[in-house]
């Protein structure tokens, strides 16, 4: 194979941690007249020379061993701005596991290519990859510089005129109308490509043109045909969540980021945004798993962050003050992230007494409750000195608050939000955080939210559509665990489908939970008492009847 001239201006950095490989792949890069050639054994190493030098060409295998693997290569690079606009990023992988090969095309590095590589493969994809540079290239610098007339004038004169690259033109065009605003310019174009052929970006493209004219639905319809057609589309998934997020559907957000992570478990950012997600659905057990693959991966991710490693340890914590046994698998691993958590990302007393709380409801998951008492024990000695700690922070405050609760100490509980009520009495933002641990909210939005949802539910019950009132009043009860009043018209609805329909054990089994949970929290002195004890015997009733029909 004879070596072109051309390439011997290139920069390459080959990344791999076997020595054959790196030969290998240097001795075929010096065949085509690459001679720069700089070889890197691990992703640390890799970063090291792309912070010195901007390399046109990197070839990096997706497992290196021990720290950053190739996925976080590439995503460091592009977070850090050490691509420049003409490098060309190949991924190669011995790999053939679904989530790896998903990876490798959800982050869409310019080319993907299974071991072994021979010269040939490697060099056909080279060529083709670099006959693309003087224009693909051009289009991106002008972009990155501001000047998006003179990358849109290049794409439309590539293609007008029919060149090899005018389908990709078509892409980059439409996507610089839409970044400007133009999107009848981009609809147009999307239009065009869609009477030839049928193409997820496009697709994708139009669903974009109609969220940014405000067309949710339409937007939404796209994105729907695509997943339905292409469920490998990640794309269509991330634009989804965006307009369930806009519309603060999420119940919708939460579905579609679990379909969106079965497909490619790999991307840490849709993991971590699935555990925020479930922890305010107050879905704890997908909370959990997801926030325990994020803090997993964060490891040697650009993006972990401190806050994931804390919601994965109260999301533990929070499964474990209602099912212990569905908390336990996950209890270990998050004492251990939230042990390191000083080490890992530095000390702050706010980030050192949240860590102390949430270890100790963490070790009353694992049924350790002396060292539970000594932990928060240690907390209140904290805070007796001095109590700006507790109030000035609600974050802190309510962590204090359930780790209270969960070593039965609801006295204290009680107070502290007393005063946290008292104290953020004039602050509804802090009032919406502290209405998650109430039975009633007191900020005015989340009252209006109860109400509205009540006269829904309430509606749909009386109209005997008892599967839209049950879904009605669960949602809510995820966003306010512990509204009783919910919970109560959640039983009566229940029982509603049990009497009137045919019977349903998981119904039958919800209401007794949803019975006992009620129990647990009212006395007779409570308001919502007696009509816990009307449901109550109703429930009796049904259950005689019931008996008697099944042993007739």
């Amino acid at each position: 194979m004879s070596a072109l001239h051309d390439y011997s201006k290139l920069n390459a950095l080959i990344v791999d941690d076997f020595d054959s490989f790196r030969l290998t792949m240097t001795k075929m890069l010096q065949d085509f007249g690459i001679d720069k050639v700089d070889v890197a054994i691990n992703g640390n190493e890799a970063l090291k020379f792309c912070r010195h030098k901007t390399y046109d060409l990197v070839l990096c295998d997706y497992n290196l061993g021990k720290g950053k693997n190739g996925q976080q290569v590439l995503e460091e690079l592009r977070y850090r701005k050490l691509l420049g606009s003409g490098s060309l990023f190949i991924m190669v992988s011995a790999e053939s596991s679904k989530s790896i090969v998903m990876a490798a095309y959800d982050f869409e590095p310019d080319a993907y290519m299974a071991k072994p590589v021979t010269p040939m493969a490697l060099y056909q994809r080279l060529r083709r990859l670099l006959a693309e540079q003087p224009l693909i290239g051009g289009i991106k610098r002008a972009t990155e510089g501001g000047q998006t007339d003179v990358a849109i004038a290049l794409c439309q004169k590539e293609i007008r005129g029919g060149g090899r690259h005018a389908a990709r033109c078509q892409k980059m065009l439409a996507e610089l109308f839409l970044s400007q605003g133009q999107t009848e310019e981009a609809e147009a174009v999307y239009r065009q490509v869609l009477d030839n052929r049928v193409l997820d970006w496009a697709q994708v493209g139009m669903a974009a043109v109609k969220k940014a004219q405000g067309d949710l639905v339409g937007a939404q319809q796209w994105l729907d045909e695509v997943i339905q057609t292409n469920p490998l589309a990640m794309r269509a998934y991330d634009l989804l969540s965006e307009i369930f997020r806009e519309q603060e559907d999420w119940e919708g957000l939460q579905r579609t980021l679990e379909q969106a992570v079965s497909v490619s478990p790999l991307a840490i950012q849709r993991q971590q945004l699935l555990g925020s997600v479930a922890m305010h659905n107050n879905d704890l057990e997908v909370a959990a798993t997801a926030l325990r693959r994020a803090v997993r991966q964060g490891e040697f991710s650009c993006y972990d962050n401190v806050e994931f490693h804390l919601q994965f340890g109260r999301a533990v914590a929070g499964l474990g003050r209602t099912d212990k046994n569905l908390a336990k698998p996950f209890a270990r691993e998050a004492s251990k992230a939230i042990n390191a958590l000083e080490q890992r990302f530095g000390k702050s007393p706010e980030r050192h007494m949240q860590a102390h709380l949430i270890e100790s409801q963490l070790a009353v998951v694992q049924g350790d409750k002396q060292r539970a008492k000594q932990l928060l024990g240690a907390m209140k000695e904290s805070f007796t000195e001095d109590d700006t700690l507790l109030y000035g922070n609600t974050d802190v405050a309510l962590e204090y608050t359930g780790a209270c609760r969960m070593l039965g100490d609801e006295k204290e509980a009680s107070r502290m939000l007393k005063h946290l009520l008292e104290f953020h009495r004039e602050n509804e933002s802090e009032l919406e955080k502290i209405d998650r641990l109430l039975e009633e909210p007191v900020s005015a939005k989340n009252r209006q939210l109860v109400a509205s949802i009540n006269r829904r539910g309430i509606g749909y019950y009386e109209a005997k559509n008892y599967t839209a009132a049950r879904e009605c009043f669960e949602s809510a009860l995820r966003t306010f665990p512990n509204h009783q009043g919910l919970r109560l018209n959640l039983i009566q609805t229940l029982l509603g489908k049990l009497e009137n329909q045919s019977h349903d054990e998981r119904d039958y089994e919800r209401v007794q939970t949803a019975l006992a949970e009620v129990e647990a929290a009212v006395s007779p002195a409570h308001e919502q008492f007696q009509r816990y004890r009307q449901l109550h015997e109703r429930f009796r009733r049904y259950q005689q009847q019931h008996q008697q029909t099944n042993k007739a």
